[in-house]
């Protein structure tokens, strides 16, 4: 039987009988992985540890056809301190939700699983604002899933927006839309779109330095969850319970 190594973040598991998980995991070379644990919820198991949703740990697998079983795991990061906070929690479960839907089983994405390693590392550790940092990762989520917002150009017609007096923003539309395209979007901030142009162009290890005022926040926030809502199926699902803490 083929035995694979690989590194990964554990998004999801499923107990399954009476001993066993089912882990999803989001590998840096293979893209997400279900693999069995077997007997890892008995309390000396040797797996248990790296069993738990947010581990980012080293993997070795069987493989047999296309189905996997864990064979060894090590646990090189746990992020626990997500575990601690609440609202630190509900975040970190939106993050693992959403990449959860979003990677592809045999489909490497280095982009996603380097901003999700990173979006966890700030959130356990970082001294930023946690909604700062979730914000920054929705927009980064997006772009690197393929739907990144339309910021400086008309999503309908490609004008310059950066030279109008008044910009809206339609998620229907994938961004910002000028006055003529409007149809009915919300008139948004310049401030607050170029606050989001920002949080694109850093890279993963600069994400922390996002400092947002609570209008502006708020500004954002409404729509970066709007746009995830409409451009993703699965968007409204895993950000509910971000949304229940929120409000």
């Amino acid at each position: 039987m083929p035995v694979i190594c690989t590194s990964g973040i554990v998004t999801r598991y499923v107990n399954y009988r009476e001993n066993d998980r089912i882990l999803s995991i989001f590998t840096i070379d293979r893209g997400r992985i279900d693999a069995k644990a077997r007997g890892c919820r008995r309390p000396a198991s040797p797996l248990l540890p790296a069993a738990q949703p947010f581990v980012y740990g080293e993997f070795e697998l069987f493989a047999s056809k296309d189905k996997y079983a864990v064979n060894q795991a090590s646990v090189t990061e746990s992020f626990f301190p997500i575990r601690e906070d609440i609202e630190r929690y509900a975040i970190g479960s939106a993050v693992l939700q959403l990449t959860q839907e979003a990677a592809q089983e045999g489909l490497p994405n280095e982009t996603l699983f380097s901003l999700v390693y990173h979006t966890l590392s700030f959130l356990a550790y970082g001294e930023s604002d946690p909604r700062d940092l979730f914000l920054c990762f929705l927009a980064r989520f997006l772009n690197a899933v393929g739907y990144r917002p339309a910021i400086t150009a008309c999503a309908q017609c490609g004008r310059d927006v950066r030279v109008d007096a008044h910009v809206y923003y339609a998620a229907r539309s994938g961004g910002t839309v000028c006055a003529a395209c409007r149809n009915g979007a919300r008139e948004v901030s310049k401030t607050a779109l170029e606050a989001m142009r920002r949080m694109l162009l850093l890279s993963d290890s600069e994400m922390q330095r996002v400092r947002l005022t609570a209008p502006l926040r708020k500004e954002i926030e409404a729509m970066l969850l709007e746009q995830t809502a409409h451009s993703l199926e699965y968007g409204s699902t895993a950000l509910a319970f971000y949304r229940d803490l929120a409000n």
